[in-house]
């Protein structure tokens, strides 16, 4: 719509000024209003643009599209996220792998959790760490005589993170299989030097299997989502991931994807 032939009278309501009538656009960073005065999400200066919402905080506070109005980027005021691409994934996704393979032997003890590598391979783990035999892996571990083993199967967590998503394929090395079930568990870490160093406590399951997977042998191939059921790990934790099975038929080779974003 032009300005064109019309009074500023009748059209000063749809002009944008800086709240700034002595110095207009300057260093300063000023709100955008209207011409009556109403504030808009918009913040200027002569060298910074700032996007402030004034009423809500709103799931498209600021979005960036290509021609065809696709989004490809998008501020989500009211979940504190950044999101990009097309797909519209949190800008900081990332993925943390944990796994396990046949030539471990392991799981080698029917009805036990067992610890996966949180390192992905960095060395022959010839005794995985067992973690019970309960509804959940242990909430507390302390070493003895296993730390070479522990600090390959523990992630320290970095930073303060929300799992988004735990999906895991399993094959099995025999005909024969076992039932299979997985957990993802958070605990505190002592991280010290001392003679408690690396023992876990508080332990709370972050990710469980939604159901048991009975594995018919080495004939396929299973894969499983598991569900996701306290995302939120505060940094200084540690992650472990843990393989269920209900007997000895087959050893496992298992490749998980932990993926999640810092918060």
């Amino acid at each position: 719509m032009s300005l064109t032939g019309k009074t500023v009278s009748s059209t000063y309501k749809s002009l944008l000024r800086v709240n700034d009538d002595t110095n207009g656009v300057d260093g300063t960073l000023e709100v955008v209003t209207d011409g009556e005065g109403t504030h808009s999400i918009m913040h200027l200066s002569d060298d910074e643009f700032k996007v402030q919402p004034k009423n809500n905080n709103s799931n498209n506070a600021f979005t960036a599209t290509n021609t065809s109005g696709d989004r490809l980027i998008q501020v989500d005021a009211a979940n504190n996220h950044v999101r990009i691409n097309q797909g519209l994934q949190i800008a900081n996704t990332a993925m943390k792998q944990f796994m396990l393979t046949s030539v471990n032997g392991s799981p080698a003890t029917g009805n036990t959790w067992t610890m996966l590598d949180a390192t992905c391979g960095g060395r022959f783990n010839a005794a995985p760490i067992e973690m019970g035999t309960g509804g959940t892996p242990a909430t507390t571990y302390t070493n003895t005589a296993q730390a070479m083993n522990l600090v390959q199967s523990v992630w320290f967590v970095p930073f303060n993170i929300a799992i988004s998503a735990c999906n895991v394929w399993f094959g099995q090395d025999d005909a024969s299989g076992d039932v299979v079930k997985f957990s993802v568990m958070s605990y505190a870490i002592v991280a010290d030097n001392g003679s408690n160093g690396g023992n876990l406590s508080d332990g709370t399951e972050v990710c469980v299997s939604p159901s048991t997977i009975t594995g018919a042998g080495n004939e396929q191939a299973y894969y499983q989502a598991l569900t996701v059921s306290s995302a939120n790990v505060d940094s200084g934790r540690a992650i472990v991931a843990c393989v269920h099975q209900d007997g000895t038929n087959s050893d496992l080779t298992i490749n998980m994807q932990l993926i999640y974003h810092t918060r």
